[in-house]
C-alpha cells in the first residue's frame, strides 16, 4: 500500500516527482501484486483510494490503472500522516497469509500538522493484533519532512527510513522494493 501525502505543500515541482516515481514503478510490479494507492491531505482522500491487482494474463491494464490514477493526484489540505496511518492499517485489516508479503509506503512531505497525534499512532498500533504489527511502515523522507516523526514510525513498526532528499526518488521506491 503507498499511502501517499498530497496535501498543500505537495504542490508543483514535489508533486510532479511524485507522480513520475509513482509511473516508473510501475515497471516493477510483479504478477498478481495488489497495489493500493491511498492519497491524504488533512484527511484519507476516500474517493480517491484505488486497488489494483496486477493480472498475469494481462498485466497492462492494471499497470496503465495504475500511472492514470497517479496523474490525477492533486494537492489540498494540511499532513495528517499518523491517521492516515491508521486508515491504512484499518484498510489492510487482518494479517496476511503466510505466502504473502503486506507493507505501506509512507510519502510525505511535511510533518504532521492535522488529525492524531504520534502518541494516538502509538497506541493504536500497539493495540493491533500481532499478525498485523509485521505489516511493516517504510516511510520516504522528502521535502521539509519530520526525520525523527517517520524515524520513529519506522522503527516502531519494523519498517525503514529512505531519504529521498539525499537521493531520486526513484531510488527510494527502487530500495524499497527490495524489502517487499
Amino acid at each position: 500500500m503507498y499511502v501517499l501525502d498530497t496535501s498543500g505543500s505537495m504542490g508543483g515541482e514535489r508533486l510532479d516527482r511524485l507522480k513520475s516515481a509513482l509511473a516508473e514503478l510501475t515497471e516493477d510490479f510483479r504478477d498478481r501484486e495488489e497495489v493500493t494507492l491511498m492519497p491524504f491531505g488533512s484527511s484519507v482522500k476516500r474517493a480517491e483510494v484505488r486497488t489494483h491487482t496486477v493480472d498475469p494474463a494481462s498485466p497492462k491494464a492494471a499497470l496503465e490503472a495504475i500511472r492514470a490514477d497517479a496523474g490525477k493526484l492533486s494537492a489540498s489540505g494540511g499532513t495528517a500522516v499518523y491517521s492516515s496511518l491508521q486508515e491504512a492499517y484499518r484498510f489492510l485489516g487482518k494479517a496476511p497469509g503466510d505466502d504473502s508479503f503486506t507493507s505501506v509506503v509512507l510519502m510525505t512531505d511535511g510533518e504532521n500538522t492535522d488529525g492524531d497525534p504520534a502518541s494516538a499512532f502509538d497506541a493504536f498500533y500497539r493495540a493491533l493484533p500481532a499478525g498485523q504489527r509485521r505489516t511493516p511502515v517504510f516511510p520516504i523522507l522528502f521535502g521539509d519532512s519530520d526525520r525523527g516523526e517517520l524515524d520513529h514510525i519506522a522503527s516502531l513498526t519494523g519498517g525503514k527510513l529512505f531519504d529521498a532528499t539525499r537521493g531520486s526518488l526513484d531510488g527510494a521506491f527502487e530500495e524499497i522494493r527490495g524489502y517487499q
